[in-house]
């Protein structure tokens, strides 16, 4: 179920066709309680087969409703899986087991007033207390999210495919009826696959939402239609396995129809806005059902003949639609009442909820993304910029005592990883009709949101520090941004940024607190591990060069669920993040000259640090000296120009190898983030001989 927060989300922040497919969900789950719980008690005494070809369409959407239902909830709690049991455990476990409880209660009352309403209850205290426990309600949506949840987080560290495997079997079994079942226990054995492919499997079912075209929209339907024909033909329903295959078809169908309906404005955005309310309606409509039967059954069957035979063939129809208007008002008004509280957990001070679900502070709180949007961002990103290179020298290898994978991000368009954030990001506000984007930075992020901007045919406006490389404000230009040059601090660089974008209306893609620059950067670290893993050499770990975070969080989340260890690194007199950490909150610093010039942010991100607080291993300093034998052993061995802020993270490979620690790895990663530099620092550098490693400065924890 949606949270609070995700009931009133635009479609910029969530899938559309996700909304669409849990809209046209809850219209079915109400059309089939309406038919057999209604309309095929009602004494039509017409010679017509139209309610028995109402209860056997319902019968033929068993295996898409509730499997697709599940696989949209798996993909909305993904995020909420990998945080950590604190953030999570309040709105995904105590919320669901809070809302289970409250309304079974609320059932209970209700539905003992309407005792010929042909529905699951409890008639005795021992019948609820097994409801409550083992034994679930129609209700059993929320106590098997909750149940779901608990599973998912509790098993994330196992492999996917492990997890699925054993999930499909219990399904496969549990539709045979072998399994002891009462209530609605069977429907909570064979349905938590799905939750868990949707946990797991959330890229892909984006990308094939993504690609859903009228012919997979019309083979997916035909390949349902025959499924269920034939297990029909077969007698097969019973048989290990066959629902779950046809469950697997069915939920392939309804994400390419949601995608397709998704696209017409009118129908699509109608039941989006539906499918971010289905909470109220599930939990209400069941007693309002019960109340329009009670009213309803024996007029309806006194009608005369004709009136009968008019309304025998849309009544479910009709019916459906005042159930779901019926709910949706209950609600409103019990809200508007101050009843919050039937709907979610009451709030706890001095918190909110983001998007996604997890608690966070009101005053920190920047929308934390996961692997599974680096994953989603990789996929985007894929023939929108260059899959770059990985390199290795042996003689780069012999000085760290380890195998140093070199992940080429100097080679990227815009000579910067920068490339991959600026272009998800700007490409997300193209897409939700933006016409131009604002951006600050020391040069690289300002260069890549100048390309991307006119990659998707937007104005953009770039601001530089009056001391910025020329190179890059030669590049930002040339890309064809408006360069606006202000001050030395990154304080200085986002007053005017932010003058600028309420000056022209236009969005502000920030350099390090952006959830999709974030995933985006973070596709380079995502490429590199994967790279390694098909060589046969996988990373144990992975070093990236800090500025304002946005790259060694991307970093993190690419390694999550890996046991690839993270380290930072930074220039010394410029470590905001080593410092941060130290401290547990975002700490600025004065930035010390360094020929760096990249990594001189004064303050690592709000967003960054929350991602990467938990989750880096550590940061090592290095200084100018060894940031420049570092430039020229990728210069004279590997023959690849980077710039120093590129250099720095094979500075930082070389003294963590050569450190207490670096004998724990055989295989580390680097991520070369750049290669905008001027000439004439090239000459300077270039010309020096390459210098021990001895003056390198120590890991922060």
């Amino acid at each position: 179920m949606p949270t609070r927060t995700e009931q009133a989300a635009t479609p910029a922040d969530r899938a559309v066709w996700a909304d669409v497919a849990k809209g046209a969900c809850i219209i079915l789950v109400v059309l089939w309680h309406v038919i057999v719980k209604h309309y095929l008690l009602i004494d039509w005494r017409i010679d017509l087969p139209v309610p028995g070809a109402w209860g056997l369409l319902g019968e033929q959407l068993l295996p898409l409703r509730m499997p697709l239902f599940f696989t949209l909830s798996g993909i909305f709690a993904a995020n909420a899986v990998a945080r950590p049991w604190r953030i999570a455990a309040r709105p995904r476990i105590a919320r669901n087991l809070h809302l289970y409880a409250t309304w079974l209660l609320i059932h209970t009352a209700l539905l003992a007033l309407v005792p010929d309403f042909p529905t699951d209850r409890a008639t005795s205290p021992g019948g609820l207390l097994a409801q409550l426990t083992v034994t679930p309600s129609n209700l059993w949506y929320l106590y098997a999210l909750a149940l779901y949840f608990t599973l998912a987080k509790a098993l994330r560290r196992v492999h996917p495919a492990v997890l699925l495997a054993a999930s499909g079997a219990l399904s496969a079994v549990a539709a045979t009826g072998l399994l002891d079942s009462p209530g609605n226990r069977g429907q909570v054995y064979q349905n938590l696959v799905f939750f868990l492919a949707g946990v797991h499997l959330r890229p892909y079912l984006q990308r094939w939402a993504a690609g859903a075209s009228t012919r997979r929209l019309v083979g997916t339907g035909t390949a349902y239609a025959v499924a269920l024909a034939a297990m029909a033909l077969a007698g097969a329903e019973g048989w290990p396995g066959v629902r779950l295959l046809v469950s697997v078809v069915a939920v392939a169908f309804g994400v390419t129809a949601a995608a397709r309906t998704a696209r017409l404005r009118v129908v699509g955005g109608a039941l989006a806005r539906l499918g971010r309310r289905t909470l109220p309606i599930y939990v209400i409509h069941m007693p309002v059902l019960a109340l329009l039967h009670r009213l309803l059954a024996g007029p309806v069957a006194e009608l005369n003949r004709p009136g009968r035979a008019l309304l025998m063939a849309g009544y479910p129809v009709l019916l459906t639609a005042v159930v779901l208007a019926l709910s949706l008002a209950v609600h409103r008004g019990l809200t508007a009442a101050g009843a919050h509280w039937l709907f979610d957990l009451p709030r706890r001070a001095g918190t909110d909820h983001n998007r996604e679900g997890e608690t966070m502070s009101t005053s920190h709180a920047p929308a934390l993304p996961d692997r599974a949007r680096v994953e989603e961002a990789a996929w985007w990103l894929s023939g929108r910029v260059v899959r770059t290179p990985v390199l290795n020298c042996p003689a780069i290898d012999r000085l760290a005592g380890a195998r140093v994978l070199l992940k080429a991000e100097n080679l990227q368009t815009g000579g910067s990883y920068k490339m991959r954030g600026a272009m998800l990001a700007v490409g997300r506000l193209a897409a939700n009709g933006h016409t131009g984007v604002v951006a600050q930075s020391t040069g690289n992020h300002a260069v890549a949101v100048a390309l991307a901007a006119r990659r998707h045919g937007l104005a953009a406006t770039v601001v530089l520090p009056v001391d910025a490389a020329p190179v890059k404000v030669a590049r930002a230009r040339a890309a064809g941004a408006r360069v606006v040059l202000a001050g030395t601090t990154v304080e200085e660089r986002l007053a005017v940024a932010r003058q600028v974008a309420d000056a022209d209306g236009h969005p502000l893609v920030d350099a390090y607190d952006h959830p999709d620059v974030v995933a985006g950067q973070g596709s380079a670290s995502l490429e590199l591990i994967e790279e390694a893993e098909r060589a046969g050499t996988p990373l144990d770990a992975l070093v990236v060069p800090v500025g304002g975070g946005g790259g060694v969080a991307g970093a993190c989340l690419a390694a999550s669920g890996t046991p690839i260890e993270v380290y930072g690194v930074e220039p010394v007199g410029c470590d905001s993040l080593a410092r941060s950490l130290a401290a547990g909150r975002p700490t600025p610093v004065v930035p010390a000259p360094t020929i760096a010039d990249g990594l001189r942010p004064s303050c690592v991100g709000d967003l960054p640090f929350a991602v990467a607080r938990d989750a880096v291993r550590g940061v090592v300093r290095v200084d100018d000296d060894a940031i420049a034998d570092a430039f020229r052993l990728l210069l004279l061995e590997l023959k690849v120009l980077v710039e120093p802020s590129g250099a720095a993270g094979l500075a930082g490979a070389l003294r963590l190898a050569g450190g207490p620690e670096g004998g724990r790895y055989r295989t580390v990663g680097v991520v070369l983030t750049g290669g905008n530099v001027e000439a004439e620092l090239v000459a300077r550098l270039a010309g020096a001989p390459v210098a021990g490693l001895a003056r390198m400065e120590g890991v922060a924890a």
